[in-house]
């Protein structure tokens, strides 16, 4: 069902729609540096380190970010990284919850407050 939703969804298909043709291990390095600044872009893998880059997309990443990980994943393999996610910032948690389609109460983050440490 998700998929035909996504399917009939104009951005996702514009996103896509090149995706037959696309050199997949080239686009890791098109992404944004701050947001992988721990590691060597050119030494991330987009199968092997899937759900880390992901993970790090989803929580600060940028449009073009986003963009990207729509190229080199499908759906399913970004909800199932999406929902599994300790933490989320609340409006990221409410923009993911629309861009998949399903409810925040799916998401293992809904309710859960960061944990920081009082100074």
């Amino acid at each position: 069902m998700k998929e035909e939703v996504l399917e009939n969804d104009y951005l996702y298909n514009s996103i896509i729609e090149d995706e037959d043709t696309i050199d997949k291990s080239s686009l890791i390095l098109q992404l944004t540096k701050g947001v992988f600044w721990n590691c060597d872009l050119e030494k991330l893998d987009y199968i092997r380190d899937k759900d880390y880059i992901i993970k790090r997309i989803v929580e600060t990443g940028t449009e073009n970010d986003e963009i990207i990980m729509w190229k080199l994943y499908t759906y399913e393999e970004i909800k199932n990284v999406a929902i599994n996610i300790e933490y989320l910032d609340k409006d990221v948690l409410t923009y993911m919850s629309f861009v998949l389609k399903i409810n925040e109460e799916e998401f293992k983050c809904y309710g859960k407050k960061p944990f920081y440490k009082k100074c």
